[in-house]
Parts: C-alpha cells; structure tokens; sequence
C-alpha cells in the first residue's frame, strides 16, 4: 500500500488526537480571583506555607523536590498574571482619575456632587489596586526565595548522596542487612499488586481503562503499521540495491530507528498516558509502573541504535564499518543491556517502599550501578573498536572515554561510594544514547537536505514545490535550513544530557519556564517566548508580504499593455513596505521600548553618518530609482563602459546583465549620481546609422538611389521618419555617407546595420558604383622633374634593357 507524505503525517495526527481524546482531561484548577471578573488580590500564604513545611520535612527525596518545584512554578506563573493584571487595573484607574481633573482650589466655584463622589471612588480603588500589585510583588519575591532555596536543598542532598559510602561489598555484613532488609519489604511489595487493584479511589473502572488501551492499541496498529511499511519499502534497507551512498544509508539508518523505537514509544506512553488519566498509575505500583516505562524506553533505544547504526544482516548498510565478529558481538550485548535493564526495574522497584532499610537501598544501589557500569564496560571494550579506521578516531577515542570512566565508576562500587558510580555510570550510558541518536539524526537531516538540494527531480519533487523549489536548492536556503535544524537538534541534545546527569524533568522545565517568561539582567529583560512571537509574527509577515507581492506581479503580467519596469517598481514597494510593517511589528511584540531604540539611534548616527554612509546612500538611490524610475527592469542601459540590460534594482545595487551574459552589480548611487544612457527609457524606438566610403570617381547620383534603396527595401525600416541618405563629408581619398533610417525596436539596432552593409556591399557591386579598397598612398616629392630626368637617364643607360615608358606619379 502507497502512503503519501501528506497522508502520513495525517494519520500520524489522527493517532495523536485520539490518543489524548482517550485520556481524561485532569480536573480544573480553581481560578484565582484575579481571573475573576472583579479583581481580588489572591492570599499567597496559605500555599506559600504549605511548600516552607514541606521543603523543612528531612525525608523530602527528588520526587518531592521536584514537586516542590512544580508547584514553585505554578504559583510564579499566577502571580505574575495576577500582578500584570493589577498593573492593568491601575494605568485604567488613574487614566479615569485624570479624565476627571484635579479637585477645584479655596475660592474657586464647587464642582458637582457627583464628579466629588466619582473621584473619591476611584481614588479608593486606585489605592486598593496599587496595594494589589505590593502584595502580587511581595508574593513573587517569596516564591523566587523558595526556588532558590529549594534548589540549595536539592543541591545539598544530591551532594550528600553523591558523597555517601555505604558499606562495601567486601564486608559480609552487607549481604546480611541487605537481604534482611528486601525480606522485611516483600510481603507489602508482593501484597501491593492485589491492593492496587482492589483499592476504589474515584478511578475509572477497569473495564473502561481496558477498552481505551484497546482503542489505543487498534488505532496503534491502524496508523502505524502502514506507516513503517510505507517507510520500509520507500526509505528502509534494500539489500537488492548493491552499494548503497553515504546518503541513502543514513536515510535507511533513520527509518530503522523510527520502526525499533520511536513507533513503540508512540504506542507504550500512549497507553501509559491512559493509565495515568484514569488514575491507575497511582502508589507504589504506579511509581513501580514509571520506572518500568523508563527503563523500557532506554531498552528501545539502546535497541534502535544498534539496529540502525549495524544493520545485523546486511553489512553493507551498517554506518559504523565493523567487522562481522565485532558487530555480532556488539549486537549480543546491546540485546543482554536492553533485558537486563527491564530487570533492574523491576529490582529497584521494592526500593520505593517508606519503610525499606539503608542496608537493602545500599544493596539495590549497588546492583544498578554494577549493572550500569557492567554495561558501559561492554559496550567501550577497545577490543570492539580496534578495527575502526583512522576516519573515526573520534568514535574510539569516545568508547575510551567511557572505558576509562567506567572503570573509575567501578572502583566506587567497590569502596562502597553507590551514588557517585550510579550517577557516573548512569550519566556515562545517557549520554553515550544522546550523542548517538543525534548523531544520527543530524546526519539524516543533513544528508536529506543535500539529497533535496542536488536532486529535484527525485521523489521529493512534491517537497520540492511546497517549498517553492523550481530548481536546485541556493547552498544559502541549504545552510539556512541546516543551521535551524542544528538548532533544534542541539537544544535537544542538551536535554537529554542534562536528563542523563541528573536534572530533574521538572528543573528543566522551570528553567525553561523562567527563559520563556523572561530572564533580567540589569534593566533588560529577554523573554524567549516574546522573541519567538516576534520571530512567528516576522515569518507570517514576510511571508503574507510576499504571498501578496507575488499575486500583484502575476496579475500585472496579465494586464497587457503595462510596462515591466512600472511592474517590478510596484511590486518591489509593496515587498518593502510590507517588510517594514512586519519589521516594526515583530519589535512591538518583543516589547522594546521605541524611545530606547531612538536614544540609540541618534547616539549611533555619526557613526553610521561615517561608516555606514554609502550603504545609506545607495539604499536611498534605490528609493530614488523605483521612485523616478530613470532605468527600469528590462530597460537597455549604457553605463561608462558597461553595457546591457536591467535585470534587478535591489536595495543597495542594481543588477545588469552584459550582452555575453556576464551580470554587472552596480551600486545605485552611481546610477544616480552618473550619466547613464538608457536605449528604451521612453519608448523602444531607435535610430540606426551606416558610414559608407565611396571613390571620388564614383557617380553620386547613382550611389545616392542605390542606398536609398537599401534603406527603403529592409522590412525593420519606419517609412516615418523617413529614410535619408547624407553626404556627410570628403575625405582624404574617399567620400563619406552616413545612411539614416528609424526602427521601431531599438533592440534589433546591430542586426539591422549588419543587414544594411551586406546589402548596400552587394548592391554597390552589382550596380556598378563599386567600393574604394581604402586611401591610396600618397608620395609628396621635391623637385619632381629633376628627379625624374635623373631616373630616366640612368635607366636607359643600362646595357640589354628597353626604355621603359614614363611612369605617373
């Protein structure tokens, strides 16, 4: 079965929406008061207290820390609406107070009763709302105060924990407490599955939870089976094909990794999502339940890698070029990790009991990160990557790394340092994950841009004409299109390298909370989310102006009779004006302060005055170009010693194009400040000229009709004005002509003289008048006669030889 892309994706949001319409959406906060239709300050107190109690209760874990932090973020959001909305209040209030005026002086007459009421009114609620805005500030000053020290605490543990030595290996009493400690657990451990299942808390009905992970699973294989079998028969692994490119190889590579791990995650968060909406995921089993999904998901994604990246059946599609022994082997131990770390989950569960022993979390911790360093061991063994050649060093010099760390990760084990290697150990394996799936990813995006840019005839042609691509992709729409696809990729990157070393979800999402909401440095204030508004609302706006630009072009190119310059200048305005309307647009969403941006301005103007001086004179020659329009597009202009025609008049230069179709960049204030000669400034009419050289001998009257005729028989002659013929002068040996005829495309001008000279040479010919050869040599002599007598004398003196005849000079 045949999937379009457009197909694709939309089955990709059918699932999607279904899959949230299947979860229930969680019951709605309380609006504060300030939502409210009348604006009542919120009390901050009782939530501010509850987070102080909980952030002093010594068994907080990072679980509660990143509750805490959540609420934190919450609470922070609020107030700041709350207060911008009293703001509001305000600037509203003391405008209405100001409309009324200030109260009348001693002796001047009494206003009405009823404008003292109103005044008094308003002054009262002018107090209230500013008193509103003190408590909204005074509420976000404690919030920041318990994020930071929420955060301290959080630090202090994890360092605590960090630093932590519980009993080493080595010592028996390890094995005893511990296992001591995991029987003292397992039987509300074993009896929690029975509990969970039982316990009635207002969740929906297993029934109903069952059939939407029904739903779930059937959408699931709806959607998703053709979509991996479209993106296997089109972009997947064709051994028939022989030696794959370097391109068609990544590509392949992504699509595996899309089949082994992102289309199973669709479907397990999915049917977690459903879980969680209907509240099963809840006590320990559903903490049990979380871990489990995360160690899967790691599972999966340690699997895709392998997949994609080693292609196990097929060597010729492997990106890393490994021998087939190491590549077997490295494929058994990504299969023994991905099983292994489904256990581990299900191990370190238990832990999560209140009452599990120090002796028993000790033991757990230590089998994690025995296993996690286990695993980085097996996968950075130097053994597996000898074979690699010296085009990927950095990729062995990486697996060292690891080895060497995990060593060292070891060793903590060992000396009974648990936290410090499961952190080590667990940040060595995530972040060896991210930097492989980025790897991967960024090289399909790259290689796919470069297959789109070098091939438009391939099978992205439909690609091709969404973006509006005629022909090969410019190398700067390329790197434009790479470095915001870098973009994206390395801010994701950071994500999950800050996910692998630690950092909660729920920090990561404060801080981009707090990034998107603005961050202060001195009196400025940089808000991610007004410089994507801004961003969003620059692109529309370009966009929009050039929807609108290239509607007005084409329906100027129907209306006949209009001139292409006189196009191209109205075009060119409305794309400026429309730029300028998005430009100015864009920075009132970002909120700068215009005034601010003239204080620059005019602190900058002497140095632009100095510096910038030409760029600014050409951009207003350009104004001054489309205005008056002296050249336009298509126009044929003679500038100094260049020659041809206008093919752009952009801001600071205009663009010709020399008749061996060399293109000129020419600044506009030369156009402007220099003679330019413009062939069809006015109209295309033109005028052609041909020097003729005649013999003195020749007879003029005769010649005169002969080159008339030339003139009047050549079809691109106007009758009017009407051809001449013009003896311009005589010359040393030669008469001069210059024949005169109007053409109606000044254009044809070099044809047509070329056409007059073949035909005035053949009809001089054949009409007898002839052509002089060119000047005859001239010989000024002194005493010619003397000369000559002497010449002739001694030419008839030489014995054997006949008087010649005299000779004219």
């Amino acid at each position: 079965m045949t999937i379009r892309p457009i197909a694709l994706l939309f089955r990709l949001a059918v699932l999607l929406c279904l899959t949230f319409a299947a979860i229930p959406s969680a019951p709605a906060q309380p609006a504060g008061p300030a939502q409210a239709g009348a604006l009542t300050p919120t009390d901050w107190n009782a939530a501010l207290l509850a987070i102080t109690r909980q952030l002093r209760d010594p068994r907080m874990d990072d679980d509660g820390f990143a509750s805490l932090r959540a609420d934190l973020d919450r609470l922070r959001v609020n107030a700041s609406a709350e207060r911008d909305q009293f703001k509001q209040a305000v600037a509203t209030t003391q405008t209405q107070l100001d409309a009324l005026g200030p109260a009348p002086a001693s002796g001047q007459p009494r206003e009405a009763p009823a404008v003292t009421e109103s005044r008094r009114q308003l002054a009262v609620r002018l107090q209230s709302v500013q008193d509103s805005v003190k408590q909204a500030e005074l509420a976000l000053t404690r919030i920041v105060a318990l994020q930071d020290e929420v955060a301290d605490e959080a630090r202090r543990q994890f360092t605590r924990q960090l630093l932590y030595r519980g009993t080493s290996p080595f010592n028996p009493d390890f094995w005893r407490n511990g296992i001591e400690d995991i029987k003292a657990v397992s039987a509300p451990v074993m009896a929690a599955p029975a509990q969970w299942w039982q316990a009635d808390d207002g969740r929906r009905s297993g029934s109903t939870t069952l059939l939407q992970i029904i739903m779930v699973a059937v959408l699931s294989a709806a959607l998703l089976i053709p979509m991996q079998r479209w993106l296997r028969q089109h972009y997947g692994i064709r051994p028939e094909s022989g030696e794959p490119s370097a391109v068609r190889r990544t590509i392949a590579a992504f699509t595996v990794l899309i089949g082994h791990t992102a289309m199973p995650l669709v479907v397990l968060w999915a049917t977690y999502a459903v879980l969680v909406g209907n509240d099963w995921a809840t006590g320990l089993v559903g903490r049990m339940m979380y871990m489990l999904m995360q160690a899967v998901s790691i599972a999966l994604l340690a699997h895709g890698l392998a997949q994609a990246t080693l292609a196990p059946h097929h060597a010729a599609w492997s990106l890393i070029p490994l021998p087939e022994p190491q590549r077997s082997k490295l494929q058994r131990r990504v299969t023994a990790f991905s099983i292994g770390m489904v256990l581990i989950a299900i191990l370190v569960g238990p832990s999560r009991v209140p009452d599990f022993g120090t002796a028993g979390r000790d033991m757990v911790i230590a089998a994690v990160a025995l296993f996690l360093v286990a695993s980085n061991l097996a996968f950075s063994d130097p053994r597996l990557w000898r074979p690699l050649s010296e085009d990927m060093r950095p990729l062995r010099l990486f697996a060292g790394l690891i080895f060497g760390l995990s060593v060292i990760a070891l060793g903590a084990v060992l000396l009974g340092y648990y936290g410090f290697a499961a952190f080590l150990a667990y940040g060595l394996l995530g972040s060896a994950l991210a930097l492989g799936a980025y790897a991967l990813v960024r090289s399909a995006v790259r290689d796919g841009l470069a297959h789109l840019a070098d091939n438009p005839e391939s099978r992205f042609r439909s690609w091709r004409q969404t973006l509006g691509l005629s022909g090969p992709m410019s190398t700067t729409s390329q790197l434009l299109l790479g470095l915001l696809a870098d973009i994206v990729l390395f801010a994701l990157l950071l994500i999950g390298l800050a996910l692998a070393w630690g950092v909660s979800r729920a920090t990561l999402i404060g801080y981009m909370l707090e990034l998107f909401y603005g961050v202060t440095i001195g009196p400025v204030t940089i808000s991610l989310g007004n410089i994507l508004a801004a961003l969003v609302v620059l692109v529309i706006g370009i966009g929009l102006t050039r929807f609108l630009s290239g509607g007005l072009n084409n329906r100027l190119e129907q209306q006949s009779g209009i001139d292409p310059g006189v196009r191209n200048s109205m075009v060119t305005g409305l794309t400026y004006v429309g730029y300028l309307i998005a430009l100015v647009t864009g920075v009132g969403v970002i909120g700068l302060d215009l005034s601010n941006l003239a204080i620059i301005a005019g602190a900058l103007s002497v140095g632009i005055g100095f510096g910038l001086q030409n760029i600014v004179n050409n951009f207003v020659s350009g104004l001054i170009l489309l205005i008056e329009r002296p050249v336009k597009v298509g126009d044929w202009v003679v500038i100094g010693d260049r020659e041809g025609y206008v093919r752009r008049i952009n801001v600071r230069s205009t663009e010709i194009e020399t008749f061996p179709r060399a293109s000129v960049i020419i600044p506009n204030s030369e156009l402007i400040s220099s003679p330019v000669m413009n062939w069809t400034h006015r109209n295309r009419l033109g005028r052609v000229d041909v020097a003729v050289s005649l013999s003195y001998a020749a007879d003029l009257e005769k010649a005169r009709d002969v080159l008339l005729d030339c003139l009047k028989g050549h079809p691109d002659i106007l009758s009017m004005p009407e051809p001449q013929v013009i003896f311009r002068d005589f010359g040393a040996g030669t008469l001069l002509f210059a024949l005169r005829g109007h053409i109606a495309d000044v254009e044809k001008r070099h044809m047509i003289e070329s056409d007059l000279r073949f035909a005035i040479h053949k009809c001089l010919k054949e009409s007898g008048v002839g052509l002089p050869y060119g000047a005859p040599a001239m010989l000024h002599l002194a005493d010619i006669d003397r000369l000559e007598k002497a010449l002739g004398g001694l030419h008839s003196s030489e014995p054997g030889r006949p008087k010649s005849p005299q000779t004219e000079v």
